[in-house]
């Protein structure tokens, strides 16, 4: 029972396979319908693009509006911070010892050390 299954074919280089066929393939143009769901989604996906543009479009002017609102108002915060720097560095001024001194002595005023008391 030693058969050999295997298949036995004979080779001969000299025979040539016959080349394959090309097929050929034909091109349909005609233009092909829009179904109605097609239509639809189409309609719709415009309509919502539109919307969501003018949404951003809206939402950018709204930004800058508010941007250019923010900056005048920490301008006029900036202002206001001055004057009150200036205010106080007048009342430094005005409320010096040397110069309540010297509207003493021009009033006639003299200062006695023994009157005055240092708190600590």
């Amino acid at each position: 029972m030693a058969d050999n299954l295997a298949r036995k074919v004979t080779f001969n280089p000299n025979e040539k396979d016959k080349p394959n066929a090309k097929q050929r393939v034909s091109l349909n143009q005609e233009h092909v319908v829009w179904s109605g769901f097609e239509k639809v989604l189409l309609i719709l996906g415009t309509l919502i693009t539109l919307g969501l543009m003018f949404t951003l479009v809206s939402a950018s002017v709204s930004a800058t509006s508010a941007q250019h609102e923010l900056t005048n108002v920490q301008q006029t915060v900036v202002k206001e911070q001055n004057k009150v720097s200036d205010l106080h560095q007048e009342i430094g001024e005005l409320t010096s010892s040397a110069r309540m001194n010297k509207i003493a002595r021009s009033k006639g005023l003299t200062l006695i050390e023994k009157n005055i008391r240092n708190v600590h």
